[in-house]
């Protein structure tokens, strides 16, 4: 039973964590924004993004679904944020 609350933790924590962490980190310094934090919060964002429509798609549970939408919610608008902050 470990493993299994283990490997639900492991598909539910990007989402949960990731696009949260993600719009926060985007939030620190917007218009001087990194290269590196640049791709830190992409990838981070990507992921949080598709863990969430994962979590939206399999109908797992209506608290799994919530979590998938707060993973794609964040996860997008720190994209949107670093695109709009982004000097290039």
């Amino acid at each position: 039973m470990e493993s299994l609350a283990l490997a639900a933790a492991i598909i539910v924590a990007p989402a949960m964590f990731g696009g949260p962490l993600s719009l926060l980190i985007s939030f620190w310094k917007p218009t001087n924004i990194s290269k590196f934090r640049r791709v830190f919060i992409y990838s981070l964002s990507s992921l949080s993004t598709l863990v969430g429509l994962f979590l939206i798609f399999e109908n797992i549970s209506p608290g799994a679904r919530n979590v998938g939408i707060l993973g794609i919610a964040t996860g997008l608008t720190a994209i949107w944020r670093v695109r709009k902050y982004s000097s290039l």
